[in-house]
């Protein structure tokens, strides 16, 4: 749906959500999270998962910064 200026959206935890900006302006996003710990994330366009998780942990995959396979 296309969005305006002033527009707000609430997610809850586990709905998977996207938006795109298809305009030729600048879209400024604020975000306000709690981000839990044992939260995690998918970003299927670039098949990275996001896990908070506390320092114990074994996790094994590449390397790869936050916007790699961003576009």
């Amino acid at each position: 749906m296309p969005i305006e200026p002033g527009d707000a959206f609430i997610f809850p935890p586990g709905e998977p959500h996207q938006l795109i900006n298809d305009g030729t302006e600048d879209l400024v996003v604020d975000i306000v999270a709690d981000n839990p710990i044992g939260e995690s994330c998918h970003y299927p366009d670039s098949h990275k998962w996001l896990v908070r998780s506390p320092t114990r942990q074994l996790i094994r995959s590449p390397d790869l910064d936050y916007y790699d396979g961003e576009e």
